[in-house]
C-alpha cells in the first residue's frame, strides 16, 4: 500500500508546524478488506480505512481540511465526484486539548488496486482505477 505514505507526506509538506515535531503524527490502517475475484486476471484491491491522528495540533482546521481535500482529489478522486461517498468518506473528530491546541483524528475511506505481473512485479496504477482485474464479479465497495 502506497497511499499512507503519501498521505504522510502531503501532510508534513503543508502543515509547517507538524513538519517541524513529525512525530506528532501517526498513520495507520483500518479495517482492511483484500478483494480479489479469482479470475486469471492477477489482480486485487486494498479497501481500507485510513487514520491519522496530529496530536498537539496547533495549526488551523480550514488550512488542514484544505489539505486533506487536495490529497483526496489527487488519490482518490472517484470519492469527490460521488456525492455518497463525497458525504461518508472523510470522517474527523477534535479533542480541544486547550484553546491553541487541539488532537485531530481523520478517517478516510481509500482503495488501491494492485496489478501482478506474471514475473513476479506489482504495478499499483494511477487512480482512478474501476477495475484492477479487467474481469470484476462483484462490485468492490
Amino acid at each position: 500500500m502506497n497511499k499512507p505514505g503519501r498521505f504522510r507526506t502531503a501532510l508534513l509538506a503543508t502543515l509547517p508546524d507538524l513538519a517541524s515535531d513529525p512525530q506528532r503524527l501517526s498513520i495507520f490502517v483500518e479495517k482492511g478488506k483484500l478483494v480479489a475475484n479469482g479470475t486469471e486476471h492477477a489482480g486485487w484491491q486494498y479497501n481500507y480505512q485510513l487514520t491519522a491522528i496530529l496530536q498537539d495540533f496547533a495549526g488551523d482546521m480550514d488550512t488542514l481540511a484544505t489539505a486533506v481535500i487536495a490529497w483526496v482529489a489527487t488519490e482518490q478522486p472517484d470519492m469527490l465526484k460521488n456525492p455518497a461517498q463525497a458525504e461518508r468518506g472523510i470522517r474527523f473528530e477534535c479533542e480541544l486539548m486547550t484553546a491553541e491546541l487541539a488532537d485531530v483524528s481523520i478517517e478516510i475511506d481509500l482503495t488501491e488496486a494492485v496489478f501482478a505481473g506474471d514475473d513476479g512485479t506489482f504495478d499499483h496504477p494511477a487512480e482512478p482505477v474501476a477495475d484492477p482485474t479487467g474481469d470484476w464479479l462483484w462490485p468492490m465497495n
